[in-house]
């Protein structure tokens, strides 16, 4: 399903398409999924970036960790269906729906599960706003993987990097404070 949708996008993606590469007749296809929106969530539920729970006992282990996953996560093939699926979601308004119910959830749920942890442990400020700091993250990363003129499938392991940017950000959160 994911390697149709990857070489077609949402225009392509049909349930003819997703047969013919499954080697399965339609009716297959639509007694498991009655439509192609369905069938996407299926696909996208399976490749969810963040799939591995974080907890390192610190905000800035934590923090390390979900750069490191989110790095990762948009150097695989599935990573990059999710971000294709997010741009699609922007021309057919359809998808948007599906699309935070699948892909942002997981990231928002990790998120916020790591910000209350800081924020009890006193390492971040009450005030430290989840989707900011996931914002904050999740752009940073995918600006890196995007332009950092890798090719596809070739690791970015920069603990240099992750380091730098989880300093910003909880910068960035003292700042806002007032700390």
């Amino acid at each position: 399903m994911q390697t149709v949708y990857w070489e077609t996008g949402w225009s392509g993606f049909t349930i003819d398409a997703v047969a013919k590469t499954a080697e399965v007749g339609r009716a297959a296809i639509y007694r498991r999924w009655p439509s192609k929106i369905e069938l996407l969530i299926a696909a996208l539920e399976q490749i969810t970036p963040l799939h591995d729970p974080i907890d390192t006992g610190t905000m800035r282990g934590d923090l390390e960790e979900l750069t490191r996953q989110l790095l990762s996560g948009y150097q695989s093939q599935p990573g990059l269906v999710a971000l294709r699926v997010a741009l699609d979601a922007r021309v057919f308004p359809e998808l948007l729906e599906p699309l935070t119910q699948t892909i942002s959830a997981s990231r928002f749920a990790t998120t916020r599960d790591i910000v209350r942890r800081g924020i009890e442990r006193g390492e971040l400020p009450a005030t430290t706003s989840v989707t900011t700091l996931l914002e904050m993250l999740t752009g940073a990363a995918l600006s890196h993987i995007l332009f950092s003129h890798q090719l596809a499938g070739t690791p970015i392991a920069d603990s240099a990097y992750v380091e730098r940017l989880v300093n910003m950000v909880l910068a960035a959160a003292d700042s806002v404070s007032g700390r």
